[in-house]
Protein backbone atom coordinates (compact mmCIF):
# COMPACT_ATOMS: atom_id res chain seq x y z
CA UNK A 1 0.00 0.00 0.00
CA UNK A 2 1.23 3.54 -0.70
CA UNK A 3 0.40 7.13 0.18
CA UNK A 4 -2.02 9.19 -1.82
CA UNK A 5 -0.71 11.93 -4.08
CA UNK A 6 -1.82 14.80 -1.80
CA UNK A 7 0.71 13.77 0.86
CA UNK A 8 3.45 13.63 -1.75
CA UNK A 9 2.45 17.05 -3.09
CA UNK A 10 2.56 18.49 0.43
CA UNK A 11 6.24 17.53 0.76
CA UNK A 12 7.47 18.07 -2.81
CA UNK A 13 8.36 21.76 -2.42
CA UNK A 14 9.96 21.23 0.98
CA UNK A 15 12.18 18.47 -0.38
CA UNK A 16 13.21 20.43 -3.48
CA UNK A 17 13.88 23.65 -1.55
CA UNK A 18 16.09 21.90 0.97
CA UNK A 19 17.94 19.93 -1.73
CA UNK A 20 18.63 22.97 -3.90
CA UNK A 21 19.95 24.90 -0.90
CA UNK A 22 22.08 21.97 0.17
CA UNK A 23 23.43 21.01 -3.25
CA UNK A 24 23.40 24.35 -5.04
CA UNK A 25 22.28 22.73 -8.26
CA UNK A 26 18.69 22.67 -9.47
CA UNK A 27 19.14 19.57 -11.63
CA UNK A 28 20.66 17.55 -8.79
CA UNK A 29 17.96 18.84 -6.44
CA UNK A 30 15.28 17.66 -8.87
CA UNK A 31 16.88 14.19 -8.96
CA UNK A 32 17.04 14.04 -5.16
CA UNK A 33 13.43 15.22 -4.93
CA UNK A 34 12.29 12.45 -7.22
CA UNK A 35 14.28 9.86 -5.26
CA UNK A 36 12.89 11.01 -1.90
CA UNK A 37 9.31 11.16 -3.20
CA UNK A 38 9.61 7.56 -4.40
CA UNK A 39 10.86 6.50 -0.95
CA UNK A 40 8.04 8.43 0.69
CA UNK A 41 5.49 6.85 -1.64
CA UNK A 42 6.83 3.38 -0.88
CA UNK A 43 7.28 3.72 2.89
CA UNK A 44 5.09 6.67 3.85
CA UNK A 45 2.26 4.73 5.42
CA UNK A 46 4.71 3.09 7.83
CA UNK A 47 5.76 6.50 9.17
CA UNK A 48 3.84 8.24 11.92
CA UNK A 49 2.22 11.30 10.30
CA UNK A 50 3.44 13.51 13.18
CA UNK A 51 7.05 12.53 12.37
CA UNK A 52 6.72 12.47 8.60
CA UNK A 53 8.14 15.99 8.04
CA UNK A 54 11.30 15.19 10.02
CA UNK A 55 11.62 11.83 8.23
CA UNK A 56 11.29 13.44 4.82
CA UNK A 57 13.96 16.05 5.55
CA UNK A 58 16.29 13.47 7.07
CA UNK A 59 15.98 11.26 3.98
CA UNK A 60 16.46 14.34 1.76
CA UNK A 61 19.62 15.36 3.60
CA UNK A 62 21.00 11.82 3.40
CA UNK A 63 20.23 11.63 -0.32
CA UNK A 64 22.05 14.94 -0.83
CA UNK A 65 25.07 13.70 1.12
CA UNK A 66 25.07 10.48 -0.91
CA UNK A 67 24.99 12.45 -4.16
CA UNK A 68 27.84 14.69 -3.02
CA UNK A 69 29.91 11.67 -2.04
CA UNK A 70 29.15 10.08 -5.37
CA UNK A 71 30.12 13.15 -7.36
CA UNK A 72 33.05 14.04 -5.06
CA UNK A 73 32.75 17.59 -6.22
CA UNK A 74 30.64 20.32 -4.82
CA UNK A 75 29.16 22.67 -7.35
CA UNK A 76 29.07 26.36 -6.58
CA UNK A 77 25.67 27.62 -5.59
CA UNK A 78 24.16 30.23 -7.83
CA UNK A 79 21.20 31.65 -5.97
CA UNK A 80 18.00 32.17 -7.86
CA UNK A 81 17.29 35.80 -8.58
CA UNK A 82 14.23 36.70 -6.58
CA UNK A 83 11.32 37.87 -8.67
CA UNK A 84 9.16 40.83 -7.81
CA UNK A 85 6.40 38.33 -6.98
CA UNK A 86 8.48 37.10 -4.04
CA UNK A 87 8.02 40.47 -2.40
CA UNK A 88 4.61 41.49 -3.78
CA UNK A 89 2.72 41.01 -0.53
CA UNK A 90 4.73 43.82 1.12
CA UNK A 91 4.77 46.05 -1.96
CA UNK A 92 8.28 47.40 -1.32
CA UNK A 93 9.73 50.39 -3.07
CA UNK A 94 12.24 49.62 -5.84
CA UNK A 95 15.21 50.68 -3.69
CA UNK A 96 14.05 48.47 -0.79
CA UNK A 97 13.59 45.62 -3.25
CA UNK A 98 17.16 46.05 -4.49
CA UNK A 99 18.51 46.13 -0.92
CA UNK A 100 16.51 43.05 -0.03
CA UNK A 101 17.74 41.24 -3.12
CA UNK A 102 21.36 42.14 -2.34
CA UNK A 103 21.03 40.99 1.25
CA UNK A 104 19.45 37.73 0.14
CA UNK A 105 22.44 37.01 -2.08
CA UNK A 106 24.83 37.76 0.81
CA UNK A 107 22.76 35.57 3.15
CA UNK A 108 22.58 32.62 0.75
CA UNK A 109 26.33 32.84 0.17
CA UNK A 110 26.97 32.95 3.94
CA UNK A 111 24.72 29.93 4.50
CA UNK A 112 26.58 28.04 1.78
CA UNK A 113 29.88 28.67 3.59
CA UNK A 114 28.67 27.00 6.79
CA UNK A 115 29.99 23.50 7.40
CA UNK A 116 27.70 20.60 8.18
CA UNK A 117 25.67 20.17 10.33
CA UNK A 118 25.46 23.95 10.81
CA UNK A 119 24.16 24.61 7.30
CA UNK A 120 21.44 22.00 7.64
CA UNK A 121 20.44 23.33 11.04
CA UNK A 122 20.02 26.88 9.78
CA UNK A 123 18.09 25.86 6.67
CA UNK A 124 15.83 23.43 8.53
CA UNK A 125 15.11 25.79 11.43
CA UNK A 126 15.01 29.23 9.83
CA UNK A 127 13.66 28.37 6.38
CA UNK A 128 11.62 25.22 6.97
CA UNK A 129 10.55 26.09 10.52
CA UNK A 130 11.36 22.78 12.18
CA UNK A 131 11.13 22.68 15.96
CA UNK A 132 14.20 21.83 18.01
CA UNK A 133 12.82 18.33 18.56
CA UNK A 134 12.27 17.85 14.81
CA UNK A 135 15.80 19.13 14.14
CA UNK A 136 17.25 16.64 16.60
CA UNK A 137 15.30 13.79 14.99
CA UNK A 138 16.19 14.84 11.46
CA UNK A 139 19.92 15.11 12.15
CA UNK A 140 20.16 12.26 14.69
CA UNK A 141 21.53 14.58 17.36
CA UNK A 142 20.66 14.88 21.04
CA UNK A 143 18.34 17.83 21.72
CA UNK A 144 20.93 19.70 23.80
CA UNK A 145 23.56 19.28 21.07
CA UNK A 146 21.06 20.51 18.49
CA UNK A 147 20.50 23.71 20.46
CA UNK A 148 24.22 24.31 20.95
CA UNK A 149 25.02 23.67 17.30
CA UNK A 150 22.20 25.95 16.15
CA UNK A 151 23.53 28.72 18.41
CA UNK A 152 27.01 28.24 16.93
CA UNK A 153 25.59 28.20 13.40
CA UNK A 154 23.78 31.49 13.93
CA UNK A 155 26.90 33.03 15.47
CA UNK A 156 29.03 31.92 12.49
CA UNK A 157 26.41 33.19 10.08
CA UNK A 158 26.38 36.62 11.74
CA UNK A 159 30.17 36.73 11.68
CA UNK A 160 30.30 35.80 7.99
CA UNK A 161 27.68 38.41 7.14
CA UNK A 162 29.59 41.11 9.02
CA UNK A 163 32.72 40.23 7.03
CA UNK A 164 30.89 39.96 3.71
CA UNK A 165 28.47 42.85 3.64
CA UNK A 166 30.13 46.18 2.91
CA UNK A 167 30.09 48.49 5.95
CA UNK A 168 28.14 51.21 4.13
CA UNK A 169 25.26 48.75 3.65
CA UNK A 170 25.11 47.96 7.36
CA UNK A 171 24.53 51.57 8.39
CA UNK A 172 21.00 53.05 8.04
Amino acid sequence: MSLDSSVLADHRHRIYDFAVRFLGCREDAADVTQEVLVRLWQRGEQIDPARRKAWVLKVTRNACLDLLRKNKTRQAYTPATPSIDDFAHDAPTPDRLAESSDFRVFLEHAIEQLDEPYRSLVVLREIHGLSYKELAETLDLPLSTTKVYLHRARKRLRSTLRQTIPAEELTP
